[in-house]
């Protein structure tokens, strides 16, 4: 079985929600997985096939969400970021090769971003905001990890640069991989004691407020799939 995926990270799927699956591929990128083959597909010809869905549909379904990713990295990962010479990918189509050195494998790339629910000490408030690039949807603080960063270090520093308070109690709460962007996101629970901002921010997030229980229902949040979603929706149910 083939399963289509475009450049986009969208999958066609069937009347019944199910991805949909080819007999044949009608692309070239191929990369082989567990029970079936996912394959490149314009985002056109795959509007064709059937209504597309993208990363957040699939959360329930790692293998679909692989290939996602798989297929973004064989699309982007084309050359050797050492040599800059063509890669191949022998079968299963997963990892790089350099033709001219057997022994140099390029795998996947993965970017670790984290992302935190940040509460008001002694209230029942989190912090939620609206991206200037994404402003139809209130979400969490997020943002990428740099070099030399612990994962904690790194929302910490990205709490401050957009909101402008400083957190503490950072503590894991679990991951999703986020195969549009190639990344995992790595999520945190944290506090702070800071109402308003306490410095500048960088200017990337629309709105910046804090919520109660009884104002979130009527909030438009990120969508069910996505690990802001299920951080929020857990607060908001106590669990």
């Amino acid at each position: 079985m083939y399963l289509p995926v475009t450049a986009t990270g969208h999958v066609p799927v069937d009347g019944t929600g199910l991805p949909l699956f080819l007999p044949a591929p009608t692309g070239q990128i191929q990369v082989a997985l567990q029970g079936f083959v996912a394959f490149l597909i314009e985002d056109s010809a795959a509007a064709r096939l059937g209504q597309l869905h993208d990363a957040p549909y699939f959360a329930a379904n790692p293998q679909i969400l692989r290939a996602i990713a798989l297929i973004r990295n064989r699309r982007e990962q084309r050359f050797d970021p050492r040599t800059g010479k063509p890669l191949e990918f022998p079968e299963p189509g997963i990892v790089g090769h350099d033709a001219d050195d057997a022994n140099r494998q390029v795998f996947p790339r993965l970017d670790p971003a984290v992302i935190g629910l940040i509460t008001l000490a002694g209230s029942e408030r989190i912090l939620l905001a609206r991206n200037r690039q994404r402003s139809g949807f209130y979400s969490l603080i997020a943002g990428y990890v740099e070099s030399g960063e612990s994962l904690e270090e790194a929302f910490r520093r990205e709490a401050l640069e957009e909101t402008g308070r400083r957190v503490d109690d950072v503590t894991y709460w679990g991951s999703q991989p986020w195969p549009p962007s190639g990344s995992i996101m790595l999520g945190f629970s944290a506090v702070t004691e800071d109402v308003h901002a306490t410095c500048d921010s960088d200017g990337e997030l629309e709105e910046i407020r804090w919520v109660s229980r009884r104002e979130l229902p009527s909030l438009p949040i990120a969508r069910p799939g996505s690990i802001a979603h299920k951080m929020i929706m857990e607060w908001y149910h106590g669990d």
